[in-house]
């Protein structure tokens, strides 16, 4: 793949967020750079595991730079996310899959934070 101006400056910006990020998102930021281009580069870092695509259950496609694998908790309330990670060979002994090689695990859970919701 060849890292382009523009694929640069999509992938720095993946880079130094923490957290998810839509391409609308991203697009907000680097306004110089057509939609349909974050979309399309977005789908090749995906594919070269460079970056994950998440679905938190809304229409729209979240995407997330991880420095280590993690998962994710959601408050249904305001829609805090929280990473937490868990050991995953623990994890794959406990799905009991002996034979199913496991290539990629991703947990979300959704509950309700501790913070005060009006």
């Amino acid at each position: 793949m060849r890292l382009t101006k523009h694929r640069q400056e999509i992938l720095h910006s993946m880079e130094t967020t923490h957290g998810t990020l839509s391409a609308a998102d991203i697009h907000a930021t680097l306004p110089h750079i057509n939609l349909v281009t974050i979309y399309r580069t977005l789908e090749t870092f995906v594919s070269a595991g460079m970056i994950k695509k998440l679905h938190f259950g809304n229409n729209e496609a979240v995407y997330e730079f991880q420095n280590h694998p993690h998962h994710h908790a959601i408050c249904t309330d305001c829609d805090k996310v929280t990473h937490f990670s868990i050991d995953q060979k623990k994890l794959t002994k406990a799905l009991g899959l002996d034979n199913f090689s496991i290539a990629d695990v991703e947990i979300i859970v959704r509950g309700h934070c501790t913070k005060k919701h009006s």
